[in-house]
């Protein structure tokens, strides 16, 4: 086997882009979020203001992590997160947890075979959970923010909510209140991964698209 590194186009010009629109409309959907909320009244600006900029922020999220789902399954990227790399990935969580503890340094997996082109490994394993939980926090702020706009439409979706939270006077108040809950657990997820991307050097790579990555050649 190899040892040196070579410097691979690890994401797309699109795929940065898309990258960048969500983080942005994340946090426009955040700021006007929280200063209409009732239980966190955060006002940097006007409440009907900003009601009109979550409304329209909030559709114009949807339709671009909507592009990028069929992006991702289109480029190939959703091969590497996979379903049934899920159990592995919980594996390699707990081993990650225990090597922190004896404080251990984790062997990473990600690797580049340099005569086919292509990634042996591209992602942490534990990178598959955070895939898997970004995507049910997106499914549940899509469907109760859009519960909370047509509920005419989507009146299922308040339904279930109340029947979740039946302590609540209206239906639209207990899938208000999951909205916010679920909101404030996607701020937590956004700090986590940005440390994370930190932490293991992936920041350069999705803003200029290149990373260095180890060589793993099996030898002829």
């Amino acid at each position: 086997m190899k040892s040196e590194t070579i410097t691979v186009k690890r994401h797309s010009l699109l795929y940065r882009i898309l990258h960048w629109l969500i983080v942005l409309e994340v946090l426009l959907l955040l700021l006007s979020g929280f200063a209409v909320s009732e239980y966190i009244p955060l006002a940097l600006i006007s409440r009907g203001a900003a009601r009109s900029l979550h409304i329209l922020a909030g559709l114009i999220w949807t339709g671009t992590i909507t592009f990028f789902l069929y992006y991702f399954m289109m480029s190939g990227e959703y091969k590497w997160f996979g379903v049934s790399k899920i159990a592995p990935a919980i594996d390699f969580l707990v081993h990650e947890v225990k090597s922190v503890i004896k404080g251990e340094k984790i062997k990473s997996p990600v690797g580049y075979n340099s005569d086919k082109k292509k990634y042996i490994e591209k992602i942490l394993p534990t990178e598959v959970l955070a895939w898997w939980g970004w995507f049910g926090l997106w499914t549940i702020m899509v469907l109760t923010g859009l519960a909370l706009l047509f509920p005419e439409n989507f009146g299922f979706i308040n339904r279930l909510c109340y029947a979740i939270l039946p302590a609540f006077s209206k239906a639209a108040a207990a899938t208000r209140f999951i909205h916010l809950v679920v909101s404030l657990g996607f701020l937590i997820y956004m700090m986590i991964h940005a440390y994370a991307s930190w932490t293991f050097g992936m920041v350069g790579s999705i803003i200029y698209g290149n990373n260095e990555e180890p060589v793993v050649n099996l030898e002829k």
